[in-house]
């Protein structure tokens, strides 16, 4: 074995023990509700699993199965020496809390949101797409999709919809009464935005229609 795969051992070693640190602090966390919980001499059910088992035939199945092994994972801690268990599970216990606490506040502060503006955002661009492609089919049955959704009208599909997006996130701010005109404010904003992308379109067609009518004027004409 050379240099090379005694490190890259070594690095994989490394991960495996940061891992199951982490997985070993995250379940001691979700398992037990203290530190004292963790060190006590005799194994005392919390109230809420002894509520759990009692009720267990109104659970559903899911509930079931995780009583039974957070109980089991209680009895296997409970066996570890109180020495063993004061020095080495209680240190994981509160990494564990922490971790636990660490995602509960991104994921209700930070990650929420954001994933609510992302989900916004794509449902914009999805519906800008649909409309503006059926309404390019109906002016231009026979044009292909590629040159209906080319660069630029995906640029500024892609520009309008992070446009509707901030107007949710901003004109409350600046607007009291923005929620109640919100949807009369995004169909006026979003509709302007299509006719800025449908603009090369309709000047097409409109081209297309002046030429037509001064070819049958003039052949009317004749």
């Amino acid at each position: 074995m050379n240099e090379e795969e005694k490190k890259k051992k070594k690095r994989q070693i490394e991960k495996g023990i940061v891992a199951g640190i982490t997985s070993a602090s995250v379940l001691l966390g979700g398992t037990f509700d203290s530190p004292q919980d963790l060190i006590n001499e005799q194994h005392v059910k919390p109230k809420a699993v002894i509520e759990q088992i009692g009720n267990i035939d109104d659970d559903p199945e899911q509930e079931k199965q995780k009583s039974v092994f957070e109980e089991k994972l209680r009895d296997l801690i409970y066996r570890i020496p109180v020495k063993v268990r004061m020095f080495l599970c209680v240190p994981l216990w509160f990494l564990g809390t922490f971790l636990i606490s660490l995602t509960d506040l991104l994921t209700n502060t930070l990650l929420a949101p954001i994933g609510h503006i992302i989900l916004n955002f794509v449902l914009h661009v999805l519906l800008l797409l649909a409309v503006i492609g059926i309404c390019v089919k109906i002016l231009f049955p026979d044009m292909p999709w590629s040159k209906i959704f080319n660069k630029r009208t995906l640029l500024l599909t892609i520009l309008g919809s992070i446009l509707l997006s901030l107007c949710d996130i901003f004109m409350p701010m600046v607007w009291e009464d923005y929620r109640l005109y919100r949807n009369i404010a995004k169909f006026v904003l979003g509709l302007t935005v299509i006719l800025i992308i449908l603009r090369p379109f309709l000047k097409k067609k409109w081209k297309e229609r002046f030429t037509y009518e001064i070819v049958y004027d003039e052949t009317f004409a004749q």
